[in-house]
């Protein structure tokens, strides 16, 4: 998949239009389908979880705190995805393992995240960020150094969606 303008220095800013993308996720039951970014914009609000590995401690907790608030995300018409660089298989692995309630997302040669400007050069992989789109596609919120042991991230996160 090819990106215009791809490879951002910088992260995505709020107001911005997001990049665009169809990408191979595993789901929650280890089902594999394809997530187009805008197609999944167009029912509502997105929030795009980036994390840098599988099955690492604090990428687990980020995507379990967003797990666990699921529910109310869902009823608030957001809908929520994963995303880094790993593969389909190591996706299957942590799914099977996790059971995350949303999507893992596979970029697995850092096209979307080069081009939300989210990519960690020194790593040669994701970010861990969150990044927040209306319907339009374009950036509501975005923290691009989330750190998922500062609830005041999360309680923003929340906000930005108009749920605290």
């Amino acid at each position: 998949m090819t990106f215009p303008g791809a490879g951002r220095d910088t992260p995505i800013e709020p107001r911005q239009a997001a990049p665009d993308f169809t990408l191979p996720a595993v789901d929650g039951d280890g089902s594999e389908l394809n997530v187009t970014l805008s197609a999944e914009a167009a029912k509502g609000r997105v929030l795009l979880v980036f994390y840098e590995d599988d099955g690492m401690p604090i990428c687990t907790s980020e995507l379990r705190a967003f797990a666990q608030e699921h529910d109310l995300l869902i009823s608030a018409g957001v809908r929520v995805f994963g995303i880094n660089t790993n593969g389909m298989g190591s996706h299957a692995r942590f799914q099977e393992r996790d059971h995350f309630p949303f999507p893992l997302v596979s970029d697995f040669n850092g096209d979307a995240v080069r081009a939300f400007g989210l990519w960690n050069e020194e790593e040669r992989k994701s970010r861990r960020a969150v990044v927040v789109l209306g319907p339009d596609m374009r950036a509501l919120h975005v923290q691009p150094h989330f750190n998922p042991g500062n609830l005041a991230g999360f309680t923003e996160v929340f906000a930005a969606l108009g749920l605290v």
